[in-house]
């Protein structure tokens, strides 16, 4: 493809006819593509709203990318709808969650694909039939548009219909008053599938010009090269927002809430809020509140201690530097102090089986607890929750692990 080529296919995509100008292109490389899901799972919105991408160089055959806290780079061979990339290298950089998940998963999915196809303009890479991943052609410095300017009725805001502009919306309070009504896009949005049907999630907040701040979830339609909010749930006032994530056909937030005895200001009880989609509406599925415990899944637990039968007792000096993540999908993301490993867990009601099945090799300094967490993850037979901690206890009763939330 031309220089020439090159650039009349940008100009075509700004207009809205990516589709058809990427289809007739039957090429994937010289794009930036930006990871929209891995798997069945939306990508998660994550610091800085920098997402993980993707670029084929056809002049030297290397891929460069962005994998949610680290670049990469490598080799690809790509010959008709047959694409492979080899060993891939990242920079070292440490990663906080979800960050470190996201990577860790898509790094993942890059090493098993075997081939491309074209969906709507999106990029498809696929490994015996499976989507690993979808992409969405991203021109440079270029923001897709739709979301920033999205109408929605809000239950807060009685006024009518909201139409943000730049994600943003502002109205008198009342007539003449100097307070305002504010409308804000927040940074906690999710895309992904929904029933097999292009969906987003996005939470917006509103002030009324006093001191409350009331956040909504707002459903999203893909409407032609647009987003339409079609329905909208309120989640609270005053509360926390840390994630929103689409798997499962299900739309989960994770949030810190008011328990029965908090202020208005200081909420603390956390919750994993999940809603399924019927007919365009958001019904609620569940959440851990309601159960009385918290989840194993969607939380970063950092080690705190393991105490042995014979009273032997091992504690990290840092926490946060060993931390394991249950995903929905049955993938386990772990951090042992310089190191990132990854696995496989399976759950059969209480008992639990963790499979660590690759990790990258630095070398830790001396004193490092790496070993003595791994080997006890692989020897969890069984977990438990109690004041909040997770518990799992080790082979032949040789010990228990003890966990805390990593707060994020």
């Amino acid at each position: 493809m031309t220089r020439f080529s090159k650039s009349v296919f940008l100009c075509f995509w700004l207009t809205g006819l990516v589709t058809s100008v990427v289809a007739s292109a039957r090429t994937i490389e010289g794009l930036e593509w930006r990871l929209m899901t891995l798997g069945d799972s939306t990508v998660p919105t994550l610091p800085g709203e920098r997402q993980p991408s993707l670029k084929l160089d056809p002049e030297q055959k290397r891929v460069t990318g962005y994998a949610g806290c680290n670049n990469f780079f490598g080799s690809y061979e790509l010959a008709g709808a047959s694409l492979r990339f080899g060993p891939l290298a990242a920079t070292r950089r440490a990663c906080p969650e979800p960050a470190s998940s996201v990577e860790m998963k898509y790094l993942g999915a890059l090493a098993r694909v075997r081939g491309w196809k074209l969906d709507g303009g999106e990029l498809l890479l696929v490994a015996n039939g499976e989507v690993l991943a979808r992409f969405a052609a991203q021109a440079a410095g270029v923001s897709i548009p739709g979301i920033e300017a999205l109408t929605f009725r809000s239950g807060v805001y009685k006024g009518g219909p909201v139409r943000l502009t730049h994600g943003e919306y502002r109205t008198p309070a009342a007539p003449g008053s100097a307070s305002e009504v504010i409308v804000r896009l927040s940074d906690k949005r999710a895309f992904g599938l929904l029933n097999g049907k292009q969906a987003g999630a996005v939470v917006v907040t509103t002030s009324l010009g006093g001191t409350g701040t009331f956040y909504e979830l707002a459903l999203l339609s893909r409407q032609g090269d647009g987003w339409t909010s079609i329905d909208a749930v309120q989640l609270g006032d005053r509360v926390r927002v840390h994630a929103v994530t689409i798997e499962n056909n299900q739309v989960i937030v994770a949030m810190t809430t008011h328990g029965p005895k908090d202020p208005m200001c200081c909420p603390t009880l956390e919750v994993r809020k999940r809603w399924s989609v019927r007919d365009g509406r958001l019904l609620v599925v569940a959440d851990d509140a309601a159960r009385g415990q918290p989840s194993l899944t969607g939380t970063t637990w950092q080690w705190v201690q393991t105490l042995y039968h014979n009273d032997k007792r091992t504690a990290p000096a840092k926490p946060g530097m060993y931390t394991i993540r249950f995903r929905e999908d049955g993938v386990v993301d772990v951090r042992a102090d310089c190191n990132r490993k990854g696995g496989t867990y399976s759950l059969q009601g209480k008992r639990l089986s963790i499979n660590i099945t690759h990790s990258t090799m630095a070398a830790c300094e001396p004193g490092s607890l790496e070993n003595e967490f791994v080997r006890n993850l692989t020897a969890g037979t069984n977990y438990f929750f109690r004041g909040g901690n997770l518990y799992v206890d080790l082979k032949f009763d040789t010990g228990t692990m003890k966990f805390s939330r990593l707060q994020q």
